[in-house]
């Protein structure tokens, strides 16, 4: 297996990213080397959503 590339701070580069859920067009869900993220809005607690 190939090493990966040692980045610098403030480098750009395009990294490929599979979109597993979408929320009226907007990725909420992607993978990402391995790992699994969520888009969490500001305004939501807990995944409930909460009036500050």
């Amino acid at each position: 297996m190939a090493k990966a590339k040692q980045r610098e701070k403030g480098e750009t580069y395009r990294p490929v990213v599979k979109v597993l859920k979408l929320k009226n067009g907007v990725p909420t869900k992607v993978k990402f080397n391995g790992f699994e993220y969520a888009l969490i809005h500001p305004d939501h607690i807990n995944g409930r959503t909460g009036k500050q």
